[in-house]
């Protein structure tokens, strides 16, 4: 990887993690008893976008008005073929669906409380779009951070490097309060990041590049998961990283560790 491009892959990763901790850190605090002031407290759903504006100020600086326009339009691009979205919408619903049937039995039908109400189904759809990672995230790290990591790194070892990456930017939604994550098993979840990150991959690399793809991944995944809780169980969460690990297998088989594309 060249001097410049690593000096602004880690300068991303520096600003996204500062915006993102400092804003997060007061309902940390929270959590363990140490009061801040409210409009601190009210910033905290902004620090989901510290990829977003990361991406943003380094694109415009660095590269100029022109390549910040080429980014932003990624996540606005349909031109893909249609055939992408059905993984993208279908694939990660699936696995929870399976995950959370398979526990059932084990863990019993009390884990149905954790399951998102059909009622609220629209509405809880348009906020994690907006403030649950979709909008916030994936310009930051598959628009900008994995195309520079692919320039010089294979398919593979890009999309684990920052999925260790966004394993570790997550952790402070482990010790806040209402957080999804803090409902889950950190060790499960961060195979959970970290595979997954393979499948953001090979959907962004097969639609020439498309954040737009990525968002629709992202956002189907967090309604799953919420439509079918497995996560509310250990077992349940191992369940759906297998069921990861194994696709993840399969596409890299296909489609070759280099790219994760059809040729």
């Amino acid at each position: 990887m060249s001097e410049r491009i690593r000096k602004r892959v880690l300068l991303f990763f520096g600003i996204a993690f500062i915006w993102s901790w400092s804003l997060w850190l007061p309902k940390v605090l929270l959590n363990f008893g140490i009061v801040c002031s409210d409009i601190w407290l009210s910033l905290s759903d902004f620090a989901v976008f510290g990829p977003l504006v990361a991406a943003i100020i380094i694109t415009y600086i660095g590269l100029g008005k022109n390549h910040l326009r080429l980014l932003l339009i990624k996540g606005i691009r349909t031109d893909f073929r249609t055939i992408w979205l059905i993984p993208a919408i279908f694939l990660m619903p699936l696995f929870a669906l399976l995950s959370f049937l398979f526990v059932i039995p084990i863990e019993g039908l009390y884990i149905l409380k954790n399951a998102l109400p059909w009622q609220l189904l629209i509405s809880f759809t348009l906020e994690i779009f907006l403030l649950g990672g979709p909008l916030g995230e994936e310009y930051g790290w598959r628009g900008f951070a994995l195309e520079r990591l692919e320039s010089k790194l294979n398919a593979l070892i890009s999309s684990l490097i920052l999925g260790v990456v966004v394993a570790f930017w997550q952790l402070p939604l482990y010790f806040i309060q209402g957080t999804i994550q803090q409902y889950i098993s950190i060790i499960p979840n961060t195979f959970i990041i970290i595979l997954s990150s393979i499948i953001y991959t090979w959907l962004y690399n097969n639609t020439d590049k498309s954040v737009l793809i990525t968002m629709i991944l992202h956002l189907s995944t967090g309604v799953g998961s919420a439509c079918f809780p497995y996560w509310a169980s250990k077992v349940g969460s191992w369940i759906f990283c297998g069921c990861i690990f194994i696709f993840a297998i399969i596409i890299l088989r296909i489609y070759g560790i280099k790219n994760l594309k059809s040729e």
